[in-house]
Order: C-alpha cells, then structure tokens, then sequence
C-alpha cells in the first residue's frame, strides 16, 4: 500500500503575534486610578505640568508606562480627565454657592472661602498647583479648561450675579468684579501654602477667619 499523500495545499500556522491592548494584569480598579490621579497631581505641584512626563508617573505610581499609556494615551489626555473628575465639581460647587446667595454677598464670599480652604486641606496638592497656575504665563490646567470644557457661560453669571451686588450697593463700588474671584483664592491659599497647614485643622480655620475677616470688615477697627 502506497502512503498517504501529503496535501499540497497545507501550510503551517505561525503562531499570531499578540496584539498590542490592554496590559497584562486586567483592568485597574476605580481606587487604583484614583490613586493613579491623586500621583499625578503631587508630581504636578510639585515639579510642574511640563516638566512631569507621563513616565515619572508610572514609576511614581510603580506601574508601566504602557498601562499608563493605555488608560490614558497621552499627558493632554490625563490632564482632561484631572480637569474633568477634579476642577471641574469644584468649579461647580463654587458656582451653586454664587447662584444660592445671589442676594447675600456676605454668606457667597463666607462659603467659598471655606470651600477652598477645605479643598486644600483636603487634597495637598492643590494650593501649590494653583500658585503655579496664577503665575504661570503657560497655565496649562486653565488653558485645557477654556478649551476643552469652556469657562465663559459660568464665569459671565458669577459676574453678573457679582455687578448686581455692586448696583444694588451690597459691596464697595471699587472693586473690579473679574479681579475678585482670583483675589479670593489667594487670600486663602497664599497662607496655606506658606505655612503648610494641610494637616492642622485649628490653623486652615485661623486662616478661613483671618480672610473672610479682611474680606468682610476690612482692617479698620
């Protein structure tokens, strides 16, 4: 009996190469990108948007820079979802306080005073990060904001809802309402930032009085 021919058609499959996609190890939990946001952020103020690759993160962070590329893709893209899931409800929250108090001026200033005293006990990083900001010529969180996510439709109501404060003579006529937002910040966060206070409840509440003190009563006995 003659042996089988072999099919002339058969040809061997070469093992596939793997394709590039998500890393080995599965899909990082909402802690673990919490945590990996919460790195970042130190690392920005800390030594500065521009100057912090995407790779000092992932070794910061003690994952590969290919999981965070996967997640991520790129610094811009990082940056949005820190925009997105950690300015923007604090934008929103000083904005609902201005909206709630339209008529009370005091009880508005008194309440974001505390807001951003909060957040910045809370979250170390973002005094030094909004210092950056307010000196920086290249504010990249506030340029990425107006262009990604659009300021003008809130920042016009906080300003109507402050020049109908100064119409109805419920604040000093002299102050220019597209300065006072950015003042109120500094008020609180300046003395923050220099006393390292992020840890000391008693002295975020001195600074809280000692703003909404100036801010309120002035320096005048």
């Amino acid at each position: 009996m003659s042996a089988p021919q072999e099919n002339s058609d058969f040809k061997p499959v070469k093992s596939a190469a793997r394709r590039p996609g998500r890393p080995r190890g599965g899909a990082i939990s909402a802690e673990q990108r919490g945590h990996l946001l919460d790195i970042a952020l130190a690392l920005f103020a800390q030594h500065g948007i521009a100057e912090t690759s995407l790779n000092a993160i992932a070794r910061k962070a003690g994952v590969t820079p290919a999981m965070l590329n996967y997640y991520f893709h790129s610094r811009e893209a990082l940056l949005d979802t820190i925009i997105e899931e950690r300015f923007m409800p604090l934008r929103g929250r000083i904005f609902e306080v201005f909206v709630a108090n339209a008529d009370d001026p005091i009880a508005a200033i008194e309440y974001m005073v505390k807001e951003i005293a909060e957040t910045a006990q809370r979250d170390s990083w973002f005094a030094p990060l909004w210092m950056q900001e307010a000196v920086s010529e290249n504010a990249l969180i506030r340029q990425r904001m107006d262009e990604r996510f659009g300021k003008r439709e809130v920042r016009e109501k906080v300003l109507a809802i402050m020049e109908g404060w100064k119409r109805a003579g419920k604040i000093n006529p002299e102050i220019n309402t597209s300065l006072l937002l950015g003042s109120l910040v500094s008020l609180v966060l300046v003395p923050l930032v220099q006393l390292r206070v992020e840890e000391d409840p008693a002295a975020r509440e001195a600074i809280v009085r000692h703003a909404l003190a100036l801010l309120c009563k002035g320096i005048s006995p």
